[in-house]
C-alpha cells in the first residue's frame, strides 16, 4: 500500500491519515474547491460589463471607492482586483452553464422562494383574548398593529406587529399558506399553531419578476453544487484508490 496521496491540483502529496483529518476539519474541502474554481476559470474572460456589475456588488462590501485613493492600501487594492475579477470570471461560467435552465427554476420556486410578503402577527397563549381581539378588529373598534404592540407575546411587538419582507419558505407551513391564499389588509381568523393562538394579517404581496439578478444568483448557485458534487466525487475517488492500492 502506497503511503501518500497525490493531490488534485497540486503537486503534492499527503498520507491517508492526514487527509482524513483535512476532510474533517473541512480544509480539504475548501482547498479543493478553490483550486477547482481557479481551474474552471483559467480560460474565462469576462466582458467589461460583466467586471464593472461585480466590482459595483464588491464596493458595498469593501469600501473600494475610499480605500483606492490611499497609497498605503494598494496590496489590498490589488487583491480587491483580483477578486472582482474572479467573481466576474465565476458569473460568466455560470451564466454559459446553466442560464438556459434558470428561468424554468425561477417559475418552479417563485411562489414560496421569491415573492415577499409584509404582514402583521398578533400571537398569545390566551384564545378567548385573542377571539376578542379578533371581533375588535373585525368591527373596526381597533387596529391589529395597535393590539400587537400591547398584548403580543413575541418580539414582532417592538415593531407594532409587523414582519417582512419575507418569503413563504423561510416561515411556518400554516402562517405560508394563510399568506399566500389570503387578501391584503384582511384579518384572518384565529389559528392555533404550537399551544399559540395568531391573528395574522397579509399587508402586502410583493410578486417576484424574472430578471438579471434571479438569473445570475440562481446560475451561481448551481456552479456551486456542481464545485461541491466534484469535491465529493474527488475525496471518495483518492479514499477508495487508496484503500483498494
Amino acid at each position: 500500500m502506497p503511503e501518500h496521496i497525490q493531490l488534485p491540483f497540486l503537486e503534492t502529496k499527503i498520507s491517508l491519515f492526514d487527509l482524513q483529518n483535512l476532510e474533517k476539519k473541512g480544509f480539504f474541502r475548501t482547498i479543493f474547491i478553490e483550486l477547482l474554481k481557479a481551474d474552471k476559470i483559467k480560460n474565462v474572460i469576462p466582458n467589461e460589463l460583466q467586471i464593472n456589475q461585480t466590482k459595483q456588488e464588491l464596493c458595498f462590501k469593501y469600501n473600494f471607492d475610499q480605500i483606492k485613493n490611499k497609497k498605503d492600501n494598494e496590496f489590498l487594492i490589488h487583491d480587491l482586483n483580483k477578486e472582482i475579477c474572479k467573481l466576474a470570471s465565476l458569473k460568466k461560467l455560470s451564466l454559459d452553464k446553466f442560464s438556459s435552465q434558470a428561468e424554468k427554476i425561477f417559475k418552479i420556486r417563485k411562489d414560496y422562494h421569491y415573492d415577499q410578503y409584509f404582514y402583521s402577527l398578533l400571537r398569545n397563549k390566551n384564545k378567548s383574548q385573542i377571539f376578542e381581539f379578533y371581533y375588535q378588529i373585525e368591527s373596526n373598534e381597533s387596529n391589529i398593529n395597535d393590539l400587537s404592540k400591547e398584548y403580543s407575546s413575541g418580539s414582532e411587538k417592538s415593531k407594532l406587529g409587523i414582519i417582512g419582507p419575507i418569503n413563504l419558505v423561510n416561515i411556518n407551513p400554516e402562517i405560508a399558506k394563510i399568506l399566500k391564499s389570503s387578501k391584503d389588509s384582511i384579518i384572518n381568523d384565529p389559528i392555533e399553531i404550537n399551544n399559540d393562538w395568531y391573528l395574522i394579517q397579509r399587508e402586502k404581496f410583493i410578486p417576484a419578476i424574472y430578471s438579471e439578478y434571479y438569473e445570475n444568483q440562481i446560475c451561481m448557485e448551481l456552479l456551486e453544487r456542481e464545485f461541491e458534487k466534484e469535491y465529493k466525487n474527488e475525496y471518495l475517488n483518492l479514499m477508495n484508490n487508496k484503500l483498494n492500492f
